[in-house]
C-alpha cells in the first residue's frame, strides 16, 4: 500500500496551525517498523540534526529536528508534540539541512556545513518530480546536483555468510546540467569536471581553478568554481 504522510502538526504556531487546518491532508505518523535487522542505514546521516524547511502550505519552518531517509527520499522530522512524522512531499519545496556536528569535526576538508535540497529535477536519471536532490550550484549556464541514495540489497551467499541478510548500500551521484537541461554524470575531480563543460568554457574554467587554487574534489571549492563560472 502506498505510504501516506502526516503534516497537520508540522512545527506550528497558532497562526500557522490555522493556515494548515485549511488544507485537506491525509496521512499517518512515521512508520513504527525499524531497520534493526538490516545492516547499514537508509538515512543520509544517522544522527538527528537541524533543518530549515520551506513548504507551500505553511511557509518556512526553522530549526526543525530532521533525518533524511534517502532510501525513500523522505524527510523524517519531530513535530511540536514530539512525534516523528514524514513530511508530505507535495508541500515541501526545499530544505536547508545542517550536517551533524560530529561529521563536521571528523569529515573531509571542505565539507559544507549545510546542504540545500530541492525538488524540480525530475529530468535527472532516477529522480522523481517530488524527490529532493542536493543542489551544490545553480546558475544560468551550469547547475550541479547530487543524488543521494541508499540501495537495499541482498548480498550473495558465501562461506562467511551462509544465510545473508539485507543491507543498505550508500550511493551518491553528481550530475552536471547545462543551460539546455542536458544532463551528464560527473566525478568530482578537477579534470573530469572541466572536460564535462562546453568546449568554449573549458579554458576559462582552467583559469578559474588556477587563479583560485581550487580542488574540485572539495564541496566548498565546487561552490566557488561554479559561482565564478556562471558569472562569466
Amino acid at each position: 500500500m502506498k505510504k501516506a504522510f502526516l503534516i497537520a502538526a508540522l512545527f506550528c504556531t497558532n497562526a500557522a496551525m490555522a493556515q494548515i487546518s485549511n488544507v485537506d491532508l491525509n496521512g499517518a505518523p512515521a512508520r513504527l517498523s525499524t531497520y534493526a535487522e538490516i545492516d547499514g542505514s537508509p538515512y543520509l546521516f544517522d544522527d538527528w540534526a537541524r533543518a530549515d524547511i520551506g513548504t507551500t502550505n505553511a511557509g518556512l519552518k526553522e530549526n526543525v529536528a530532521y533525518r533524511f531517509n534517502i532510501h525513500d527520499n523522505e524527510l523524517e522530522v519531530i513535530n511540536e508534540a514530539g512525534n516523528k512524522i514524514y513530511l508530505n512531499k507535495d508541500y515541501v519545496e526545499y530544505a536547508m539541512l545542517e550536517r551533524p556536528s560530529i561529521l563536521l569535526a571528523t569529515g573531509t576538508p571542505g565539507m559544507l556545513t549545510k546542504l540545500l535540497v530541492k525538488k524540480g529535477f525530475e529530468f535527472v536519471p532516477g529522480v522523481g518530480p517530488k524527490d529532493l536532490v542536493n543542489v551544490l550550484a545553480e546558475g544560468k549556464n551550469y547547475t550541479l546536483v547530487r543524488r543521494f541514495y541508499s540501495d537495499l540489497v541482498t548480498p550473495p551467499k558465501n562461506s562467511y555468510a551462509p544465510t545473508p541478510g539485507r543491507m543498505f548500500v550508500f550511493e551518491e551521484t553528481f550530475y552536471l546540467i547545462d543551460e539546455n537541461e542536458n544532463v551528464e554524470s560527473v566525478r568530482t575531480k578537477t579534470n573530469n569536471i572541466i572536460k564535462s563543460l562546453q568546449l568554449e568554457d573549458q579554458e576559462n574554467a582552467k583559469e578559474i581553478v588556477k587563479d583560485n587554487k581550487l580542488d574540485l574534489s572539495r564541496e566548498d571549492h565546487l561552490v566557488i568554481f561554479f559561482q565564478k563560472l556562471n558569472e562569466a
